[in-house]
């Protein structure tokens, strides 16, 4: 694989204030560590359109800084200690996923997105940051991350905290189902009325419907098709 690329009009900040040339450069590759030059960490902004690589730029950030077009070039890097993902609309899950499994990133949206930043903590991501922070809060952010602190909203965090402890107490009530409780979920599942979950399991369509009504409660769901999602998202059908 090639060494990566900048874009063509962008320099490598390789330190505070130091820039080295102005036409297209390399960011390390396998068998050239950046470390040989400076003992910075290593930083490579996925950005296509360049605007948050430029706000970093202006930040005097203490790292090694890069910025790459194309996030699937990524493994041809031999260090990384931050992978920023800038986001100019919504989050390609795909590409965060990736990045993830390289190196801790973090995400800077031109457009914030609640939904976004706490889906963000699902996935792995160490942070979601709102790209008009001002410019010491970014830094102090980026630095923060840079020591392995998540960077995240405080009502962010506790949504996603709240969200898991809803989706902790689903778990408990599902596990809690009778065996004939789930066998009537799957039943309903392949779309069974009242009458022939009764007359699948031999019982009377009166006490089909009770079993449905103690499911329901159990799981805290207002219908069928709810409790359904409720226990495939268990993989138990």
């Amino acid at each position: 694989m090639g060494a990566l690329q900048i874009a063509p009009s962008e320099s490598v900040v390789v330190a505070r204030g130091e820039h080295r040339g102005n036409g297209t450069s390399s960011v390390p590759t396998n068998g050239a560590s950046h470390s040989a030059s400076t003992s910075r960490a290593a930083v490579v902004v996925v950005d296509p359109l360049g605007a948050v690589f430029g706000t970093l730029r202006e930040l005097g950030l203490s790292v090694s800084l890069w910025r790459v077009l194309d996030a699937k070039r990524l493994p041809a890097l031999s260090t990384l200690d931050l992978a920023v993902f800038a986001v100019y609309d919504r989050i390609e899950w795909s590409v965060a996923d990736a990045l993830v499994e390289r190196a801790p990133t973090l995400a800077i949206a031109t457009h914030y997105s609640r939904e976004d930043a706490t889906t963000s903590l699902g996935h792995g991501l160490i942070g979601y940051l709102d790209a008009s922070l001002t410019a010491d809060a970014l830094g102090r952010s980026i630095a923060g991350v840079l020591k392995g602190e998540p960077a995240y909203a405080r009502d962010i965090t506790g949504m996603w905290l709240r969200a898991r402890r809803a989706s902790a107490v689903h778990a408990e009530r599902t596990l809690d189902l009778t065996p004939r409780q789930r066998q009537i979920v799957a039943l309903i599942a392949r779309g069974g009325t009242d009458k022939e979950i009764a007359s699948a399991l031999g019982i009377a369509t009166a006490t089909a419907q009770k079993h449905v009504t103690n499911i329901l409660e159990r799981l805290n769901v207002p219908n069928r098709a709810a409790a359904v999602a409720v226990i495939a998202g268990h993989g138990i059908l």
